[in-house]
C-alpha cells in the first residue's frame, strides 16, 4: 500500500452546504407519518355516516326527570296536533280498510255484508244453514284484516318513533326504515306465544301480551325479532308499575273511544302510539324532542 502524504498545514476542510441550504423552506416539510398538513384534514366526523342511516340525530339534552302516564298521553296529544295530517290519515286508512275488508269477505262467503243473512235453521242442529260459511268468513276476515292492520300499525310505530326523536314525521317516512323480515318473524312468535297462553286458561295469554307489548316498537327501533321480544320483556319487568299505570290509562281511553261508536279511535290510536314511544324512550333515560 502506497504512502499517503498528510494534508498541508493550516488547510481547513472543504466548506459544507450553508445552514438550511438543502432543507425545504419552513412549511414545506413532508408530513410526518403520512398525515396531511394542518388544515388539510377532513372535517370532524366527515367520513362517518349520519345517525340512523341518514335520519336526523337523536335529540340532545336531558331526559324528563320523572315519568307519568298522564304526561305521556299529554305529550302524545300535543305531537298528534302538530302532526295531524300523517297520523290522522294513516289511522283513518287502518280503520276504513279493516271495516271494508270485513264487509267484502262476509259478502263473498255468506251473501251479507254483516256475515249473517236470513236463512232457515237446521232442525237437527239448531244452527242456520249457512253457519259453516259464516264461521269461515269470520276466520278469513280476522286473519286478513289483522295482518293488514298489523302492517299499517308498524308504519304508525315508525312515525311515533320519528316524532319522539325529531318532533315530526311525514306520510312517506312512516313507511320507511321498517325491517319487515324481522318484524314478520317477531309478529309470528308473539302470535304463537299469545295463542298458547290464551289456550292455557286465558290469563297466561293476557300476561304474554302485556310483557311483549313493546316488541313491535323494539323491532322498528333496530333490534332483531328475538332481541326485541327479550327487550320488551325486560323493559316491562324493570318498569312494571309505570307500565301497569300506562296500560290502565290506555284502557280507559279506548273505552271512551268505543263509547263514541268507534269514531274516537281516530284520535286515541295515534295518541297512544306516540305515548307508547314516549314511554319507551323516557323510561330508558333518553331525551325526547
Amino acid at each position: 500500500m502506497s504512502y499517503q502524504p498528510p494534508p498541508p498545514p493550516h488547510q481547513s476542510p472543504p466548506p459544507g452546504p450553508p445552514y438550511g441550504g438543502n432543507q425545504p423552506p419552513y412549511g414545506g416539510q413532508p408530513p410526518q407519518g403520512g398525515q396531511p398538513p394542518y388544515g388539510g384534514q377532513p372535517p370532524y366526523g366527515g367520513g362517518q355516516p349520519p345517525y340512523g342511516g341518514g335520519s336526523m340525530p337523536p335529540p340532545s339534552g336531558p331526559a324528563p326527570s320523572q315519568y307519568s302516564p298522564i304526561d305521556a298521553v299529554k305529550y302524545g296529544w300535543e305531537k298528534f296536533t302538530q302532526n295531524l295530517g300523517p297520523l290522522l290519515g294513516l289511522t283513518a286508512i287502518i280503520l276504513v280498510i279493516g271495516i271494508c275488508l270485513n264487509m267484502v269477505i262476509n259478502l263473498a262467503f255468506t251473501g251479507s255484508v254483516l256475515g249473517s243473512s236470513a236463512s232457515t235453521v237446521d232442525p237437527e242442529t239448531g244452527l242456520p244453514d249457512n253457519f259453516l260459511q259464516a264461521q269461515l268468513a269470520s276466520i278469513t276476515s280476522s286473519f286478513v284484516t289483522g295482518f293488514i292492520s298489523w302492517a299499517l300499525g308498524l308504519a304508525l310505530v315508525r312515525g311515533a318513533l320519528d316524532i319522539v326523536d325529531r318532533g315530526r314525521t311525514s306520510f312517506g317516512e312512516m313507511f320507511s326504515r321498517i325491517p319487515w323480515g324481522q318484524a314478520i318473524i317477531a309478529g309470528l312468535l308473539v302470535w304463537l306465544a299469545t295463542t298458547v297462553g290464551l289456550v292455557l286458561c286465558v290469563i297466561p295469554g293476557i300476561i304474554v301480551m302485556f310483557l311483549l307489548y313493546y316488541t313491535n316498537i323494539a323491532v322498528v327501533d333496530g333490534r332483531s325479532a328475538t332481541d326485541a321480544m327479550g327487550a320488551s320483556f325486560t323493559f316491562v319487568k324493570d318498569h312494571l308499575a309505570e307500565n301497569l299505570l300506562f296500560l290502565l290509562v290506555a284502557i280507559g281511553l279506548i273505552i271512551l273511544a268505543i263509547c263514541t261508536c268507534g269514531i274516537g279511535m281516530l284520535v286515541v290510536t295515534p295518541v297512544l302510539a306516540v305515548a307508547q314511544a314516549y314511554t319507551w324512550r323516557v323510561l330508558q333515560g333518553r331525551a325526547v324532542a
